[in-house]
């Protein structure tokens, strides 16, 4: 334990974007094992519990590294979660209203698309076909992570943030329909 608080408190804690504090490229196609491998690697080297309790500032750099790698691993475990991640890397950060930066708005033939989603749940309820609708609404967001990623793939930051913002009301939709069918049964 002594050399392993040693070594943890002469290394420099991982820093930089989510990927870099993995050791990761920058990339949509990870694999869920080549996340999963970087971050217990670090985790495990980082963990506080390895540092001597009496070597303050080490124990504090690796709770801060711990921290920072646990963050990481949230945001690119999920691909749906690392393009988004991608795409506040290019620009545009998705959980921000900022006209410049933030998430773009959705065009208004989408909105309006989904007010009338709405009213088909509403008549998906009453007409016993909501597992129906929901298969159209999970192929619908199904297809918006695929534009988003051919988006990322092109470079094309832009359409991937609006393809995630679609991906989002999609999301909410089926969060809706589920909430149906608990309060249903």
């Amino acid at each position: 334990m002594a050399a392993e608080s040693r070594s943890a408190s002469k290394s420099s804690p991982p820093s930089g974007d989510h990927f870099a504090v993995l050791g990761l490229a920058a990339r949509h196609d990870l694999t869920r094992d080549e996340v999963e491998v970087a971050y217990l690697a670090l985790a495990k080297q980082w963990h506080p519990d390895r540092v001597g309790p009496d070597d303050l500032a080490a124990k504090r750099r690796s709770m801060e590294a711990s921290a920072a790698i646990n963050v990481a691993y949230r945001a690119l475990r999920d691909p749906v979660t690392r393009l988004e991640y991608l795409v506040k890397l290019g620009g545009v950060d998705l959980d921000s209203s900022d006209p410049k930066t933030g998430a773009p708005a959705p065009t208004q033939a989408f909105l309006v698309d989904m007010i009338e989603r709405r009213e088909g749940l509403s008549d998906a309820r009453q007409g016993g076909t909501l597992a129906g609708f929901r298969g159209e609404v999970e192929d619908a967001e199904e297809e918006a992570v695929d534009a988003a990623l051919a988006a990322i793939t092109e470079g094309d930051t832009p359409a991937a943030a609006q393809s995630l913002v679609q991906r989002r009301y999609w999301q909410r939709l089926l969060d809706e329909i589920d909430d149906t069918e608990h309060t249903s049964t």
